[in-house]
């Protein structure tokens, strides 16, 4: 794998100007969030009627990944809005990772 990392390394600073600013806050022990700046992207956004049972818009986005990926623990804020992250799924590439959040 580690052709692969290189790669998504690699792949993450090429698309990074396609990307805007973010802050992804680690939650870590206790409860204590760590910030870390990212790079995403909004890639689209859904109302709660399409997803029976789950209360407000689910939004995607795409993130650059600093390191390891976000995890469902994470909160995201981007364009000035904070996030919280309900599903993550990483490229095998370690280039970013797909999010679903909620905003806050």
């Amino acid at each position: 794998m580690g052709l692969l990392d290189g790669l998504g390394r690699h792949l993450g600073g090429v698309l990074a100007p396609l990307f805007d600013e973010g802050i992804l806050h680690r939650i870590g022990p206790d409860d204590v969030a760590s910030d870390t700046p990212v790079r995403a992207r909004r890639d689209g956004i859904r109302e709660a009627s399409e997803e029976p049972g789950l209360p407000g818009r689910l939004v995607r986005m795409t993130v650059l990944t600093p390191g390891s990926p976000p995890n469902p623990d994470d909160e995201i804020t981007l364009a000035g809005i904070r996030h919280r992250i309900v599903a993550v799924e990483t490229d095998p590439a370690g280039s970013h990772a797909l999010i679903q959040g909620r905003p806050l």
